[in-house]
């Protein structure tokens, strides 16, 4: 007599997150869950990465950057999800919080939990909250929401695959890069700034070319450094062919776990390296509660919209020889304060919506979850 499964299904809007839940999918029995996911991509490198772990996934198109016509999209989306769910038919739907994913499960009546980490994403969060019947968040999350479905966890979405039960460093990028793990290793990324949540914000790195250029010389000359700019989401001049990175996408975190530092726009780069025990440095004035717990707790990194200040601080860290042992060690101290996430994850959808209830009635339940 076969046994029912329990179907999840995870939607995917950014490329990071086919990461946070394999981390957790993979802590589920086979036998008795069927998972799959639904996604959303621009440059295909949600595809590539959903590829590189064998997950199951339908495609819901490619994400639109004008911002009117993704608006047009919406029903063409809601159709697609609808179809979607009432083919798998998903017990639970875990997602990035969304005001049509979350309006679909309303209306399919799924269960539904959603996750926020970004205060700057205001639509998204204030409105998903009349759809979902629970929202994550993390503890660090500072902006006021009004909604009893909320409940907060002490960790954020890097520690999810990136928790050192999780994360195993592979040298062989190293390899593919010509590197030795001795080499001071720089990352740079800068961003286009077209998700929702960026709204009103815009990148100033695209006025300072000319001085990123000349840091790279200079800390190529003087610390010997090996200098890799991610060029995914903007276009760099001629100048800069030398430098840009060339890897498959689910390649990129395990360079980052060997980098000397990271410079960018990304603040979930900037999370992730911090997590590693990477020195960051963030391009972007505004603020978000993992970076700035981060910066203010840990003091993993450094935040400013000053480029000069940047490569000032740039200079510290790559001059400070014992630069790798230090920063170990404030990962060690971030790791001993949060939960595992992935584990916490794990337990809250497969005991959902118990699980709320359990969160709700005592939130110290998740310490049931720290190493």
């Amino acid at each position: 007599m076969s046994v029912r499964k329990n179907k999840i299904l995870f939607i995917v809007f950014h490329p990071v997150e086919p990461h946070i839940y394999n981390s957790v999918a993979s802590k589920f029995d086979n036998n008795s869950t069927d998972i799959r996911y639904a996604i959303f991509d621009s440059e295909g490198i949600v595809e590539k990465i959903i590829k590189s772990y064998n997950m199951r996934y339908y495609k819901m198109g490619r994400k639109i950057d004008n911002r009117i016509l993704r608006l047009l999209y919406v029903p063409i989306v809601l159709l697609k999800l609808l179809y979607i769910i009432l083919v798998f038919r998903p017990k639970i739907i875990f997602s990035a919080s969304s005001p049509y994913i979350g309006l679909v499960s309303l209306i399919t009546r799924t269960q539904s939990i959603g996750w926020s980490d970004t205060e700057t994403a205001t639509f998204n969060n204030n409105l998903a909250t009349k759809f979902f019947k629970t929202i994550l968040l993390p503890d660090t999350f500072y902006s006021p929401i009004n909604s009893n479905n909320i409940i907060r966890f002490s960790g954020y979405k890097e520690l999810t695959y990136l928790h050192s039960d999780s994360f195993k460093q592979d040298p062989n990028i190293l390899k593919e890069l010509n590197l030795n793990q001795s080499d001071k290793i720089v990352l740079m990324r800068f961003s286009a700034l077209k998700a929702m949540h960026d709204i009103g914000l815009k990148s100033e790195a695209v006025n300072y070319d000319d001085d990123i250029l000349e840091f790279i010389k200079d800390i190529e000359l003087k610390y010997k450094a090996k200098v890799f700019i991610s060029i995914t989401e903007r276009d760099l001049d001629d100048r800069f062919n030398n430098y840009k990175l060339n890897i498959a996408p689910e390649k990129y975190i395990n360079l980052l776990s060997f980098c000397s530092l990271y410079i960018g726009e990304g603040t979930t780069t900037a999370a992730e390296a911090g997590v590693l025990g990477i020195p960051w440095i963030a391009l972007r004035n505004e603020s978000l509660g993992y970076i700035l717990d981060q910066e203010k707790n840990y003091s993993l990194g450094f935040r400013t919209n000053d480029i000069n200040a940047a490569f000032n601080r740039a200079h510290q860290y790559l001059s400070n020889d014992n630069l790798k042992q230090e920063w170990q060690q404030k990962r060690k101290k971030l790791l001993n304060d949060k939960i595992d996430v992935a584990s916490f994850l794990h337990w809250f959808i497969k005991e959902y919506p118990k699980s709320d209830k359990i969160m709700k009635e005592n939130p110290n339940y998740q310490l049931n979850f720290k190493n």
